[in-house]
């Protein structure tokens, strides 16, 4: 098992980004490559400094996907301009794809989130997608990032329903490794599995308690402790579990249901965080959990969190998509299969069907 508590160097301010420039010369780079969105410029520009008198910047709009070929022609762009270091701004498929640039080369990399969505500013993972948006794999590297830069007035200024989903995804983080950390004999509980399950446990409890509060907040555009708290527990407490808990902490079963969703176009306008949510309900079924069900329903249905096939855009779908949808997410490569069950297709299917009943309304017992 091998730990990677986060970032080399963490700043959490609203003059954050001011600490670029002394950043970028104590290090004598002089030839940056700034990635970036076309909305996240627009709303980080108003807080950014001029990186250096001294420094070459070469300025890259992101086409939108963490894929392959996006990475290479980054890649490419760096080695042509030699690039010293790649500063990332955005959602979390474009700090993923200045990972997989950056990562076994001679750049430094600093992270710029502009969004609450996922754990991808403090993780020292990639996740691949297709350029339609088909999920390929997940890459873990051996390095983090040199430094990120969170500055909450950016994160509270964007879209509501990036942080929903940001919530949901980060709900997995305890509903994923819960039974794995269970299964464990109390002699292989390290340190770091100490560390990593009850950084689980606190993603749970912070957000039932006080993600509506949250949502309301950043409606308002309230600048509250209780906002920051969630969104600095999706960024910095989410991406601390996988980093200190490693495969035993990582994605499983709601994870592997996303992975599979995103074959299907009509579930493309969901977030990943949206869909990894409906796949916490699936593994919930799965694990007869029917009381963490209980519980999480009222949430999502404040929030908007898809919980049923009709949420997500897959009214009247077929028996077959519904075991495509199950095969798919029990391939030897998913991480379906970390789950200390016996899992098959039918298991998940059925796991489906089960939970379409119980959103209807009708009294399951466990």
């Amino acid at each position: 098992m091998i730990s990677q508590s986060g970032p080399q160097r963490y700043i959490s301010d609203a003059k954050a980004y001011d600490q670029l420039p002394n950043f970028i010369s104590e290090l004598g780079v002089t030839k940056v490559l700034f990635l970036h969105g076309t909305k996240s410029l627009a709303a980080a520009k108003p807080y950014l400094p001029d990186f250096g008198t001294n420094v070459a910047v070469e300025d890259v709009l992101f086409n939108g996907e963490c894929s392959y070929e996006e990475i290479d022609r980054v890649a490419n762009i760096a080695a042509q301009k030699g690039t010293e270091m790649v500063i990332a701004l955005g959602g979390g498929k474009v700090l993923d794809t200045a990972k997989s640039v950056t990562t076994g080369t001679h750049m430094y990399l600093v992270l710029m989130p502009t969004l609450a969505s996922n754990c991808a500013p403090w993780s020292a993972l990639s996740v691949h997608y297709k350029e339609n948006g088909e999920h390929i794999n997940h890459e873990i590297y051996k390095e983090t990032a040199n430094l990120m830069l969170l500055n909450p007035e950016v994160i509270l200024n964007s879209p509501i329903d990036y942080f929903v989903a940001g919530i949901a995804d980060t709900l997995a983080k305890f509903y994923e490794s819960e039974l794995i950390f269970e299964d464990l004999p109390e002699e292989q509980f390290t340190i770091a599995l100490t560390i990593s399950r009850q950084m689980a446990n606190n993603c749970r409890d912070v957000l039932l308690r006080d993600s509506i509060q949250a949502v309301e907040d950043m409606k308002a555009g309230r600048m509250t402790h209780t906002w920051r708290n969630v969104a600095e527990t999706i960024i910095v407490m989410a991406g601390t579990v996988g980093g200190w808990g490693d495969s035993y902490a990582r994605s499983t079963g709601a994870h592997s249901v996303h992975d599979a969703l995103t074959l299907f176009p009509q579930t493309s306008h969901l977030l990943h965080g949206a869909k990894v949510g409906y796949g916490i309900l699936v593994q919930l079924v799965i694990e007869n959990h029917y009381d963490h069900i209980k519980e999480l329903l009222p949430l999502y249905r404040t929030l908007g969190v898809p919980t049923n096939f009709h949420e997500l855009n897959l009214d009247g779908i077929s028996d077959e998509d519904i075991e495509k949808i199950a095969y798919e997410a029990t391939t030897e490569e998913k991480t379906m299969n970390l789950i200390p069950l016996p899992i098959t297709a039918q298991t998940v299917k059925d796991a489906m069907m089960k939970l379409e009943t119980i959103t209807a309304g009708v009294q399951q017992s466990a």
